[in-house]
């Protein structure tokens, strides 16, 4: 498979890290969004907030350990403030819609089972919830999910949570890890 680079488009809405932050890819109708918790409710009535998708609630769980909850949502505005009411250990969320009306339920469905599949195989962040059902979908439908899938992922690791990755995806495959033995002979 060929990766090519990609340009990223990171918009700072009010101009500091701490505040909203929008992740847009050259060609593409997704968006990432990634809001702190207590900002919620101050951009909640923007255009990307109103619309279907996928979210993930990032935090610390109970020994300290990076924890995530990955869901889906008809309105994210509704399903955070929802969260926000009956979930605690979580202090930002980052979120993937679509420009468009690309996005339907079983759509949404479908990234969220995926995302939920591919954070617990990289393992890197605990994962506090049961397995979300995976809508049937064309084998079309699939395929265009994948790579909107490809996108999230590169976005969440921009925004600084390397959620998907496993560890020895972020190693470089030429790189040699030395190895030192020691032969202990027996006669002294």
């Amino acid at each position: 498979m060929n990766n090519f680079g990609k340009t990223i488009r990171l918009f700072l809405v009010d101009g500091t890290t701490n505040g909203l932050t929008t992740a847009e890819l050259s060609n593409w109708t997704g968006i990432g969004v990634k809001v702190p918790r207590i900002k919620i409710r101050e951009y909640s009535n923007r255009a990307e907030f109103q619309k279907p998708g996928v979210y993930i609630l990032i935090g610390k769980g109970e020994n300290n350990e990076d924890a995530a909850y990955i869901g889906e949502a008809e309105v994210i505005a509704n399903r955070l403030f929802q969260q926000i009411a009956e979930k605690d250990f979580w202090n930002e969320a980052i979120f993937f819609s679509s420009k468009d009306k690309y996005l339907n339920k079983a759509s949404i469905k479908y990234l969220e089972n995926r995302l939920h599949e591919l954070a617990l195989k990289a393992g890197r962040y605990s994962i506090n919830q049961n397995t979300p059902t995976r809508s049937e979908l064309s084998e079309a439908e699939q395929a265009e999910l994948e790579e909107f899938l490809s996108h999230a992922k590169v976005l969440t690791a921009t925004l600084g949570h390397k959620l998907f990755e496993a560890l020895e995806e972020t190693v470089e495959d030429n790189e040699v890890q030395n190895q030192i033995f020691y032969c202990k002979n027996g006669a002294g």
